[in-house]
């Protein structure tokens, strides 16, 4: 059994220190231009904003940095305890929670005016839930900023003698288990997300009620706030993150 909590727990401290995630500018993913060349959140200053899977807290502090009233929510303990260290060490106030974010019974409805979910969405095996939640806790008009890795990239692989399918484009969503790596640790923990298609993502948003405005797929580039990750699958991975975008990103709006 996969328990992600447990394992985001245990490389917590590990991941904040090998990647370099910006805190100055609010990232959406590996090789995805950030909110300064993106733009869609626009002027947030005085408004309510959330951070849904926080992870270290960096685009939680990126958003305090702009002006919001930020609450950050991370199922990872460990994560929370990295994210309170990043707020202090940039001096703005956050409030973290831990917490499932399908599960955010503690969060007063129609309360805040934007909902960013920035790269975990993946690791819930069912994504209805949480789009719900969402769009419970949004103001009306709110807008809620969804992105992910592309599922394109976890169908391919690259060999020496190219680049070959290794799973189908499901219909339904594939769970893909692995390990993460890391020198610090004896044992590498091991993890769980779900492929979907876009439209799956999509379609799930608009079930939910969310307007869907934009879907982004930028050109992978390492003008990124997401720099360690971007470089570490550029140099694995350089033929599919030139010729993919490596991350897509969605714009809703609740009406």
């Amino acid at each position: 059994m996969v328990d992600i909590k447990k394992s985001w727990d245990k490389i917590a401290e590990h991941y904040n220190k090998r990647y370099e995630i910006s805190c100055d500018v609010v990232h959406y993913g590996p090789l995805c231009p950030g909110e300064d060349r993106l733009r869609l959140l626009g002027d947030i200053k005085g408004k309510k904003a959330i951070d849904l899977g926080c992870g270290g807290g960096q685009n939680a502090v990126a958003l305090a940095k702009l002006g919001a009233d930020v609450t950050a929510v991370d199922l990872s303990t460990e994560q929370i305890i990295q994210a309170e260290g990043l707020a202090s060490d940039h001096r703005v106030s956050i409030c973290l929670k831990q917490a499932d974010i399908s599960s955010l019974s503690f969060v007063e409805s129609q309360s805040f005016d934007i909902a960013l979910s920035a790269c975990s969405i993946s690791f819930l095996e069912r994504i209805d839930p949480a789009f719900r939640e969402a769009y419970r806790i949004l103001k009306p008009k709110g807008r809620f900023i969804l992105s992910d890795m592309n599922p394109l990239q976890y169908l391919l692989d690259e060999t020496e003698s190219g680049v070959v399918f290794n799973n189908p484009y499901h219909q339904k969503s594939l769970p893909i288990n692995w390990t993460w790596e890391f020198d610090e640790l004896n044992r590498a923990p091991r993890f769980r997300h779900y492929v979907r298609m876009i439209s799956d993502y999509v379609n799930s948003l608009i079930d939910t009620g969310f307007m869907v405005q934009k879907i982004l797929e930028p050109e992978s580039t390492l003008n990124t706030p997401h720099k360690g990750f971007s470089e570490e699958i550029m140099k694995e991975y350089p033929y599919i993150a030139k010729h993919i975008p490596i991350t897509f990103v969605i714009l809703c709006k609740k009406p």
